[in-house]
């Protein structure tokens, strides 16, 4: 029942559709992390669709994150091929799961202005009650672990407007993306106004992790919270 618009071979794996002045991309990521040549298929295809794409917003969605927030995975195969496109095209969401934790957060360097966003905001979330331990790498603005979520996303001509909430109904992560008449992106992040990060270690590595590993963890935790004072000092 889905499209039957993408590539050769990945029929209703890789597909995209268009809804209200959104293009919905969905890619196949399982099928080029195993194979070199779907991804190269696949990347193919994506460039004609992100060239040839009428619609104000573009949101991207596959299973293996761009960025990793789960301690000691990457996907680099799939980041050198997508992450270049998503930037030149102007992707405006990438929405993205695999690693049972929660990011958001976009790729710039530390210290400059996440205001103005020079590509794509990331999400990786979880929704089932399998979790893993987090990574907190500098790239994510808001995490967390040991929670399940869900996430909701209205666009209108000019605004994205994107909240993720608990399985209880609490309201955990919140931003807007403003779009003006350049196509630019202006964030307005909601994370001050948010509740505190919930970054507990899941149950079974509090269990089997050794204090070393704890304490790891633990001085993660605090350079995350530093740096993201800082960048909060800074964009006031």
């Amino acid at each position: 029942m889905l499209p039957e618009n993408g590539p050769q071979g990945l029929t209703e794996t890789a597909y995209y559709l268009d809804y209200q002045g959104t293009r919905l991309i969905s890619l196949d990521s399982q099928g080029a992390l195993l194979d070199s040549l779907v991804l190269e298929k696949q990347a193919n295809w994506l460039l004609d669709v992100l060239k040839n794409n009428p619609n104000r917003w573009t949101i991207v969605m596959h299973h293996h994150p761009v960025f990793s927030t789960s301690k000691g995975r990457d996907n680099d195969e799939w980041r050198d091929r997508m992450e270049p496109m998503y930037r030149k095209y102007g992707v405006d969401l990438v929405l993205q799961g695999h690693d049972h934790t929660y990011g958001r957060g976009l790729n710039m360097p530390l210290g400059k202005s996440r205001k103005q966003p020079d590509g794509p905001i990331y999400v990786v979330s979880v929704s089932g009650p399998k979790m893993y331990e987090i990574g907190l790498q500098n790239w994510m603005d808001r995490a967390a672990s040991n929670i399940q979520l869900f996430q909701t996303i209205q666009v209108s001509q000019d605004t994205l407007k994107y909240q993720s909430y608990a399985v209880t109904g609490e309201k955990y992560d919140a931003f807007e993306l403003i779009k003006n008449a350049k196509g630019k992106n202006r964030l307005v992040d909601h994370d001050p106004e948010l509740p505190a990060e919930r970054l507990e270690l899941p149950a079974e590595y509090q269990k089997r992790n050794t204090p070393q590993q704890k304490e790891a963890y633990r001085n993660r935790f605090q350079e995350y919270k530093a740096r993201k004072e800082a960048e909060l000092k800074k964009n006031k």
